[in-house]
């Protein structure tokens, strides 16, 4: 009986037809068909076994010849690359302080400059009106002579609109002395002649000495009222000043004479240190002015 298991077992043996690999070697062949192991080598070409039963030889696999590897370009040598010197690293930067843009110097804007006055003594400046029946001149000579003059006489000649000379007048300043830079105001009227008048014409005439000696007086106060200027004045002089008269000039905003008026106190005698009021009347109180000018003055008086 042992004998025939024996005889069994080596009739299995050859019936398989081959020996069982040893497991650590492995085996080489094709790949078998439908398996999922990818070779780890390019196939060759397969032995066929001879194990006692007719094997079908194994297709002789081709093998795909690999593309051309380039050569491979050798790297360049690493060099030590110098590192980059330290560059100190500045402090906080400040910004610079703008320096303002100096503006242009500013021109200041001169003055409107007054038209000079001649040297002489002439009309500074007048101004005529009618007041419906008379024809009146109101205006102020000026001396600018360096020196005074007296007895200033203005000469008024009168004309209609197609030149014709229809009038002519005359009248003294109302202060005897002309003084250098002051002032004298006069007024001139011609009667019924308001509507002939188109224009007229002025002269001065003056006498440079004088028999008499006149003295300026101090005014004190001064007020305009409804009828008349009124005010005080001093005689500042060392002599008792006579025949005494006080002049008020009305201006514009400009300058310009609007109107005048003045009064003369020729029976008072005013002593050194001495006050005195006055009344200048005026004609109605419609004038329009800006500001106004009050002067006096009187004669020396020797006796």
């Amino acid at each position: 009986m042992k004998r025939l298991f024996c005889l069994l077992l080596l009739v299995g043996i050859l019936a398989a037809g081959c020996v069982a690999p040893t497991p650590d070697q492995p085996q080489s062949g094709a790949v078998v068909q439908g398996s999922t192991a990818a070779p780890t080598e390019p196939p060759t070409t397969a032995t066929p076994l001879s194990v006692g039963i007719a094997d079908t030889p194994a297709e002789t696999a081709t093998e795909t010849p690999s593309p051309p590897t380039a050569p491979a370009t050798p790297l360049p040598l690493a060099t030590d690359t110098p590192a980059p010197s330290a560059t100190p690293t500045a402090g906080p930067t400040t910004a610079p302080t703008e320096t303002p843009t100096p503006l242009p110097p500013t021109t200041p804007t001169p003055a409107p400059t007054q038209t000079p006055y001649p040297t002489g003594i002439f009309v500074a400046s007048h101004r005529g009106f009618s007041d419906g029946t008379h024809y009146f001149v109101v205006g102020e000579v000026l001396n600018t002579a360096g020196f005074p003059v007296f007895g200033v006489k203005v000469i008024a000649n009168f004309y209609d609109s197609g030149g014709k000379q229809v009038a002519a007048g005359q009248a003294l300043t109302s202060l005897a002395m002309t003084e250098p830079e002051v002032g004298n105001p006069f007024k001139l009227k011609v009667e019924n002649l308001a509507a002939a008048v188109a224009r007229y014409e002025l002269s001065v005439t003056w006498e440079d000495v004088s028999l008499i000696e006149f003295r300026p007086l101090a005014v004190l106060e001064g007020e305009v009222r409804q009828d008349a200027v009124v005010g005080q004045i001093r005689n500042e002089q060392e002599s008792a000043l006579t025949s005494i008269v006080v002049a008020v000039t009305f201006y514009d905003a400009t300058g310009a004479v609007v109107d005048s008026a003045d009064i003369f106190l020729g029976g008072q005698t005013l002593a050194p240190g001495a006050t005195l009021p006055f009344a200048i009347p005026i004609a109605g109180d419609d004038r329009v002015y800006d500001h106004f000018w009050i002067e006096a003055q009187g004669n020396l008086n020797l006796f």
